[in-house]
């Protein structure tokens, strides 16, 4: 018996090189490097990519909701992230089947049975889950309608990413975790609340006088943003249109006018959340078609599309 032999002997689930493989139901990966340490670092990466790989044909695509316009609507599609993971959150369960050093090079094989492999991504979802549930009960109590926004959001993705490690668990053969079934429960309390949200809450027009000018703010900001003229009520978000008017001066018989439309973004109790602000200007040497110029201005004014994103982001995320 050689040096070499009686080395991998006195290592756990030692055998005989060349002779020893990995179990017919079991992963495998083999790295070579300069040491064990490299060696081993490569094995666990293929190992990783081989647990992958053999789960992603029979990964079970999820059903993600959406809603919109207060209804929901479910949309199939195979989870977004799919990139290939490069370690193993639970490494240590992989066990050692040999180790070969020689001229100066270590290989490693490593195995990892299925239900180990599924342990691992339970570990992952386990922490998704807990960030779940954080994430949903702040959905659920919040009022502010931007933070609630942005909790649903997160929410969202929190789930999707927890259906994808459910989806990677079942395709090992394991069953759900103990903790699936909460995880799930609070989840779709804040889908249900937030489906409700949708159709209760409107962004209400309101503009402090209606004029050409408000007429002309509304028809800007209604390409892209569903609102009505009414009274703000519920959980709504009120635009209010302030009331301004043009200011025109004259200077080396040349008239110049200037208008600084401003919109608050309030809650229907009247508190403040965002006051926008925009100008625009028109010259001539007649009033009236500096006026006309200001308007023409107006309409192709950039400060619009700054509206529009800062509107959507205190608008109900219904889709």
């Amino acid at each position: 018996m050689n040096k070499l032999f009686l080395i991998v002997c006195l290592l756990p689930f030692c055998a005989i090189p060349g002779h020893a493989q990995c179990g017919p139901d079991e992963f495998s990966g083999v790295g070579t490097g300069a040491n064990e340490e490299e060696a081993l670092n490569t094995a666990y990466s293929l190992l990783a990519r081989q647990i992958h790989s053999s789960v992603k044909v029979s990964e079970k695509y999820t059903q993600s909701q959406k809603v919109s316009g207060g209804k929901e609507n479910l949309n199939s599609g195979y989870a977004s992230k799919t990139e290939v993971e490069s370690s193993l959150i639970n490494a240590h369960d992989a066990r050692v089947l040999r180790i070969e050093r020689s001229k100066g090079k270590t290989s490693v094989t490593v195995c990892m049975s299925r239900s180990a492999a599924a342990k691992g991504f339970a570990e992952k979802q386990r922490l998704v889950a807990d960030s779940l549930e954080i994430a949903a009960n702040f959905a659920l109590g919040a009022e502010h309608p931007k933070s609630k926004n942005e909790a649903w959001q997160r929410t969202q993705a929190l789930w999707n990413e927890f259906a994808r490690l459910q989806g990677m668990i079942e395709g090992l053969g394991a069953a759900k975790a103990d903790f699936y079934d909460a995880a799930n429960k609070v989840y779709s309390q804040a889908k249900d609340e937030q489906i409700a949200y949708c159709q209760n809450s409107k962004q209400h027009w309101t503009p402090e006088k209606e004029n050409n000018y408000s007429e002309l703010a509304l028809s800007m900001l209604s390409k892209n943003l569903k609102m009505e003229k009414s009274a703000c009520k519920g959980k709504g978000v009120s635009l209010i249109y302030k009331n301004t008017e043009p200011e025109c001066s004259q200077k080396f018989g040349l008239h110049s006018c200037s208008y600084k439309p401003s919109l608050s973004v309030a809650s229907c109790e009247g508190v403040e959340y965002r006051l926008l602000e925009g100008s625009a200007e028109g010259a001539h040497q007649k009033q009236d078609f500096a006026l006309e110029k200001l308007q023409n201005n107006l309409k192709t004014a950039q400060f619009w599309q700054k509206w529009e994103q800062e509107i959507k982001e205190w608008s109900p995320q219904c889709k």
